[in-house]
This record gives structure tokens, sequence and C-alpha cells, in this order.
């Protein structure tokens, strides 16, 4: 049941002020609970924006306050679907001139999960349930001041930040949505794994495509260009334009992946993300990688979802640049600390200007496009092996091979 109805809450006048309501740090830990391991990070494109009349806020925001509402409403009895229990939102406003990011709003969602639940109904007496004393109640509560404090601070932090439609098209690299998103910092990964959800028109960026391999050639050296490093997040971009094309579409695929970000999901404002993946585990380990007599550092980010899905996971090597691939697959356990990893047979081929069945083995790819990539998980140690039976390095026709350790308390 719902206590606070988000769209009665936007018609309010916002009578606290923004530094009063912008923060609900202590909603992080609950009981001693923790926070997810994941945090969500949704920046609104200012350009969709306008600022609020006098007398209220304007027509015009409504749809993308509602949309952001869907990641921040703890009453709403479907926010399960898309966030995890005391999972770190933060709300941006992408400045509308591209000088940076307005962050209007932070907090850790009041939520809990069935395991604890079950735990805190067992504990709970009838009696507290009588005089409204038990845990629901005071959840309840919880979860209201949540989703008005973060309801009043969309409007009150809307007047700090700078929106309004743009007068020309100008290219995506270089438009104010992405000029913003690269100069602001709106995460630590000290906070969790990056997820960050976009909310523009995107058709009204000029997107140099062509073909589909030209349009990711494209993408990868428009991120190039510009330096974008969005530290390996998840990234899923809803746009409220007409749909995109193909070519549109492999053009923002590389150029996020360009930019360390790995596209989730690209659809339409009304569209739902296509998976929510919350990580249960996340380690990393760092080692090195054999091609013939050279090595190579190696630094992986190691993370799984509760049905043992590998997700939000990368692995980097340094040699004469940086090269760097997400990865994908199921991780089968004996124990916490024994494991072997069964790859999705993409890995590097994320990167392909062609995408289809046969795999394209290109010097300038990643790990050299190798599609296998297999792993064994035994304590702290990490053995293993990418190979491909089509692209082969240095003659190395059984694969290279790699060795990592994992870091205590490291963050990647």
């Amino acid at each position: 049941m719902r206590f606070l109805s988000v769209a009665l809450a936007f018609a309010f006048s916002a009578t606290a002020s923004f530094a009063q309501v912008k923060t609900e740090d202590e909603s992080c830990s609950t009981n001693g609970a923790k926070p997810s391991l994941r945090q969500t990070v949704v920046i609104v494109d200012g350009n969709v924006a306008v600022p609020d009349k006098a007398e209220g806020p304007a027509p015009e925001n409504q749809e993308w306050r509602k949309f952001t509402a869907r990641f921040f409403d703890a009453n709403n009895q479907n926010i399960d679907q898309v966030m995890a229990p005391r999972e770190r939102i933060t709300i941006a406003i992408a400045n509308s001139d591209g000088s940076g990011l307005t962050s209007i709003f932070t907090g850790c969602v009041p939520l809990v999960s069935k395991a604890e639940a079950d735990s805190l109904n067992a504990s709970t007496t009838s009696m507290q349930k009588f005089f409204g004393k038990d845990w629901v109640s005071a959840q309840r509560d919880v979860a209201e001041s949540f989703t008005r404090a973060a309801t009043l601070a969309l409007i009150e932090g809307l007047k700090k930040a700078k929106v309004g439609v743009p007068g020309t098209k100008k290219p995506f690299a270089h438009g104010a949505l992405m000029q913003a998103i690269n100069k602001g910092q709106s995460y630590s990964i000290a906070s969790g794994l990056p997820r960050v959800i976009v909310y523009s028109d995107l058709t009204r960026y000029d997107m140099p495509v062509s073909d589909v391999a030209g349009s990711r050639q494209q993408g990868r050296m428009d991120a190039e260009a510009i330096s974008l490093d969005l530290q390996r997040a998840d990234i899923d971009l809803f746009s409220t334009g007409s749909a995109l094309s193909e070519a549109q579409t492999e053009y923002l695929k590389a150029f996020f992946l360009a930019g360390k970000a790995k596209v989730d999901t690209i659809g339409s404002s009304g569209s739902s993300l296509t998976e929510n993946k919350e990580p249960v585990s996340s380690a990393v380990y760092q080692g090195a990688i054999s091609y013939g007599k050279g090595q190579y550092p190696v630094r992986m980010r190691l993370a799984r979802d509760q049905n043992g899905s590998v997700v939000m996971s990368w692995m980097e090597e340094q040699s004469n640049r940086t090269l760097f691939a997400p990865f994908s697959g199921i991780l089968n356990c004996e124990s916490e600390s024994k494991c072997e990893f069964v790859g999705d047979r993409v890995f590097a081929q994320i990167w392909t200007d062609k995408p289809g069945p046969e795999p394209a083995c290109e010097k300038w790819m990643p790990f050299g496009g190798l599609r296998d990539l297999s792993f064994a998980l035994d304590g702290d140690v990490l053995n293993g092996k990418i190979s491909d039976g089509v692209c082969i390095i240095n003659s190395m026709e059984d694969g290279v091979e790699f060795q990592l350790r994992r870091v205590p308390n490291a963050v990647f």
C-alpha cells in the first residue's frame, strides 16, 4: 500500500529548504544491515527541463519527475524490481549549458529484503502489531518520509540547475548532456558499483552515423576524443524523442563502451530496464597475463548476483595502452571460495564493429578480440585463460593465461 502519492506530492509547494531535504543518508544502514553493493545515479538532461513557475511546478517538468520517482518512491509496491534494499540513489541535472552536473538528491532507498522481512516478522509480537509499534508501521513511516524528501528536493534543486531547450542541434559527444556528464563527478565507486540512468531527448543531438560498422567506429573515436571515463558503469538510456535507428543505437553502444560503460538499455521514456542486476558480492583481483615471453598487468572486478550470474564485472590490461572489456557468464561454486567461471562466449567481441556470428580478429581490439574467457577461483587466487577457435594472439593457439590474486578492500 502506498501512503504518499507521488503525483500529488509534485503539486505540493516546497516548504523545506534544499539543504534540509537533499540528503537522506540515515537510510543507508538499518539495524546494522549494510547498504547495497550497487548505487544508482539518475541524470536528467537539463534540456528536457524548464524553470518552475512562481506559483508552482511547471507542467513541462512532470514527466521527468515522474520518471525519477520510479527509483525513489519507497512506498511503490514495484520499486524492488528496480532498486535494491538500501541502494544509494543520486539524482542530478545535467546543466543545459554543459557546465557540469547539479546534484539535487542523494540517499539510500529504505527497503528491506525478503529474508530481512521474514526475520523481522518472526520477532514481532501481536501486541506490537495491535498498537502500531511493529516494524511494518515503522518502515512505512520511514518510506513516506524518504519519498517526500526526494520529491521536495526535485522541486527545490531545480532552482540551482541550469535548464532550458537548446537553440541549435549539436554533436552528441560535444553536446550539453555529455559535456555536463564528462565534467561532473556524480559518484564515487566507494559508494557502490555504478549504474547510471540517463533521461534525455537523444534526438536533439546529432550522431554522425552511417552503416553499423562506421557508426561504431565513430562512436569509439568520439568518446576517446573527449576522454570519457564512467568508471566501468552499467548505463541505461531513456529517450523522450522518436525511436533511434540501428546505426544510432550501435553508435551509442560503442561510444559508451570506449568511455568505460556498458549499455544495458536503450529505450523510450516509458520503457523498462532491460535487467535489474543487483550484485551480492564483489571483489577485485590483480596480477599478470602472459603473451609468450611478455607479461602485462591485469586487474579484474568480479561481481555476482544471488543466482550466480556474473554482473557489473570488468577486466583491464595495461600494456602500451589501457585495454578493457566487461564480461558476463555464470559462476559455479562448490563453496564461497571455490568457483569456476563459464563465460558467454562474447568477452572481447563486444568491441567489434561488425557484430555477428563470426568474430573479428583486429589488433586494436582489447585481448585480441578473443571470445572465450574462463577461470577458476580457489580462495584468494584466480587462474584463467582467454582463447578462441578463430582469433589467435602471437601464434598461441591454446590461448593466453593469467593469474590474479584478490586485493582486500580494493576499489575498481
